[in-house]
Order: C-alpha cells, then sequence, then structure tokens
C-alpha cells in the first residue's frame, strides 16, 4: 500500500483513503490511510455517484501468476476491481514516481504505476493497470499490454508485443528484439532470455512442473 501511496503523495495526489470490504468494519485506518468504505458501497446507487464524482481511484491489490490460495484470493479480487473501474466508468488514475524518467513520445493508459528509476524510452506504449516496478528500462517501440508486471531490475529490449497479464520476474532479462510475449505467460526471476515466449508459457530454470526447463541461458 505504502509503495504506491509516497510516490503519489511525492507528486501531489492526495490519498483520500481505502475502499476495501477486506479493511472496511475491522479498522479504522491501514498503514497510516484511513478506510474510508466497503466496496460494496458501488451497489449504491447513491454512494456510487458520490465517490465517481468526487474522486479517482487507483487499484493498490497486486498479482502474481503463484497457484497459492492467497495469490489466487488476490489476483481475483484485483480483476473483480478492475471490471469495477470500466463497468462503472469510474476515473482511474495512473502513479508515476517522479525519479522515472517516461519519454514524452511514449504513452500510458490508466491504473499504470511507473516506480523509482524506470525508464520508458521513446515510441513505447504501457496499457491500461500495468506495473513497473523499481530500476526497470524499457526500451523503445515497445507495446506492452494491460495488467502487466514487470518486476524489479528488469530489461526489455525494443520493439516488442508484450501481450496481456505477462509477468516478468525479478532481474529478467529479455533481449531480442522483434518478438511477441504471449498473453499471461510467466517469466521466472533472473532469466536471460533471447525469444518470444507462448500464450501461458511458464519459463523456468528450476521447476519439473512447468511447461518447458531450460538452462540459465535462453535463445
Amino acid at each position: 500500500m505504502l509503495k504506491y501511496a509516497e510516490p503519489a503523495e511525492a507528486v501531489g495526489i492526495e490519498v483520500a483513503g481505502i475502499i476495501d470490504s477486506d479493511y472496511y468494519g475491522n479498522t479504522a485506518e491501514y498503514c497510516g490511510m484511513p478506510v474510508i468504505d466497503s466496496d460494496d458501497a458501488f451497489n449504491d446507487p447513491e454512494k456510487l455517484k458520490y465517490y465517481r464524482e468526487n474522486f479517482n481511484f487507483f487499484i493498490a491489490v497486486n498479482w502474481t501468476p503463484e497457484n497459492r490460495s492467497w495469490a489466487i484470493r488476490n489476483n481475483e479480487k484485483r480483476q473483480r476491481y478492475m471490471n469495477m473501474i470500466e463497468q462503472l466508468g469510474l476515473n482511474c488514475i495512473s502513479i508515476v514516481d517522479p525519479t522515472a524518467r517516461l519519454s514524452k513520445h511514449s504513452s500510458i493508459g490508466y491504473g499504470v504505476f511507473l516506480d523509482g528509476h524506470v525508464l520508458i524510452e521513446p515510441k513505447t506504449t504501457v496499457g491500461n493497470f500495468t506495473v513497473i516496478w523499481y530500476n526497470n528500462s524499457i526500451g523503445h517501440d515497445n507495446v506492452i499490454g494491460n495488467n502487466c508486471v514487470f518486476q524489479r531490475q528488469v530489461i526489455l529490449a525494443s520493439d516488442n508485443i508484450i501481450e496481456d497479464n505477462v509477468y516478468f520476474g525479478t532481474a529478467v532479462k529479455a533481449l531480442k528484439n522483434q518478438v511477441t510475449f504471449g498473453a499471461g505467460s510467466f517469466i521466472h526471476e533472473g532469466i536471460y532470455i533471447r525469444r518470444g515466449t507462448l500464450p501461458g508459457e511458464v519459463v523456468s530454470t528450476t521447476s519439473p512442473n512447468q511447461r518447458r526447463v531450460y538452462h540459465h541461458f535462453i535463445d
């Protein structure tokens, strides 16, 4: 939560509070931020009108491709919130850390987070709800889809297509140009990869249960 709140405040975005059924009624505040309502509030037409006309929104629920009960629950919750944003017409903002460098010739959608020391080179587009964490380098002419995650210290080459829901683990080096990373694919941390991925593919060096297992360098 604070990973989003601090950059928001640094660029002058006032954080009004948290709307989340998991916290509402259990605690008055979380991480120093007030819990102001349950997401069930959007079922009330008057409350929906009030929130839609007076507030901007940002989804602070993260997702991960891990197959664990808490991860599955978070993923479902994030997807539900994304659907609410779009179906209810809520204004969803993006947050860009003041140390991030986004080329004036590139663009980002809504609900995007660019963490500290992220570099986005020219003519790259970043889709809605995508999260690019600390110290990432994204090359030029990339087309990045919706709800992707780039963990810390990822390097992405240029002129690639990254489809929706792609997850790059920490310190992934994707060093091939003009390839496609298929929707829902997951590249484990520390991988050096010089090709694209198939939809839903898991690229790993460790687990015998994944679709493909490779040595450290993949070409």
